[in-house]
């Protein structure tokens, strides 16, 4: 990963073992990787972010009578 995004070998895993922080333009490139944005980065409870936002993003373009059908779905599963 860190070749990938244009740093030395050890570049992440300094990262990792809090030798080093990231320059807010490193951390960009990070979330660039992973295919994820800043705010889903420090999103704790999302277990997949890329998913979510897939999903939100179907969500929009959806009329709001379908929204509510929607939630009574998640809502029942939620409850299991």
């Amino acid at each position: 990963m860190s070749l990938s995004i244009g740093q030395n070998q050890n570049y992440i895993n300094n990262i990792e073992s809090g030798r080093s922080l990231p320059s807010l333009t490193g951390f960009f490139y990070i979330c660039e990787f992973l295919n994820i944005t800043p705010s889903e980065f420090f999103d704790l409870d999302s277990n997949d972010p890329v998913a979510l936002r897939e999903l939100t993003g179907k969500l929009k373009k959806l009329p709001p009578e379908y929204l509510s059908h929607i939630e009574a779905i998640v809502d029942g599963l939620a409850e299991k």
